[in-house]
């Protein structure tokens, strides 16, 4: 084995060894970033309080994408009770499955903080993270995409389409980092992770997708 291989073989052992070391302190309970076993597009929400994070996705040591979880100081949701004590500010959301109430102004704060999620993106892993061997494929200080607009196909039940812009081009884009946008951009907007995204920069659009379907 040449010099090169055996050094290159030794970063990625150390990348390994940091993520293992990352995943066995929140394990712990000690909070901070969590990373999440990124073998496909999640499909669970992130334990324990999943109003209570914000999604990122980065691109790990072997080049597949890995979600991590950061917290952001929500509280959780509570099951939808039959009669809600009178002043209680709390309102019927599915976003979280069936029968659940979340509070109406932690909502909305929730819903105003999608921009500091992607800018948390753009901005790239954290020094804990980056440890770990976390990477970004996106263009660094190119300015922070926004979702522009929302709205639902087939109906109420159908599937949330939603669109991204940004302010830097999109269409040479790496696989790594369009996958880095739409993943993000679903799982701040739809906790289940069904939505739609069409990604549009100032030389064009892409196709519209799922974050399964980058992965």
């Amino acid at each position: 084995m040449t010099r090169h291989r055996t050094a290159d073989v030794t970063r990625r052992r150390v990348a390994a060894a940091a993520l293992a070391g990352l995943l066995s302190l929140t394990a712990c309970g000690i909070q901070g970033t969590d990373v999440v076993e990124a073998g496909g597009a999640p499909t669970v929400l992130v334990a324990p309080n999943p109003e209570s994070r914000m999604l990122l996705y980065f691109v790990g040591p072997d080049g597949r994408s890995v979600p991590v979880a950061r917290d952001v100081g929500f509280g959780a949701p509570e099951t939808t009770f039959a009669a809600d004590p009178p002043g209680d500010d709390r309102v019927p959301y599915d976003g979280f499955g069936s029968g659940y109430d979340i509070d109406e102004k932690a909502l909305s704060r929730w819903r105003a903080e999608n921009d500091k999620v992607l800018a948390a993106l753009v901005a790239g892993p954290n020094k804990a993270e980056a440890a770990a061997g976390l990477t970004t494929a996106l263009p660094h200080g190119a300015g922070v995409p926004h979702i522009q607009e929302e709205k639902v196909s087939g109906g109420q039940q159908g599937r949330r389409l939603l669109r991204l812009r940004t302010p830097f081009k999109v269409t040479d884009l790496p696989p790594e980092a369009v996958r880095q946008l739409v993943c993000t951009t679903v799982y701040a907007k739809d906790p289940i992770g069904g939505a739609e995204v069409t990604v549009t920069g100032p030389d064009g659009s892409l196709t519209p997708t799922t974050c399964a379907d980058t992965l």
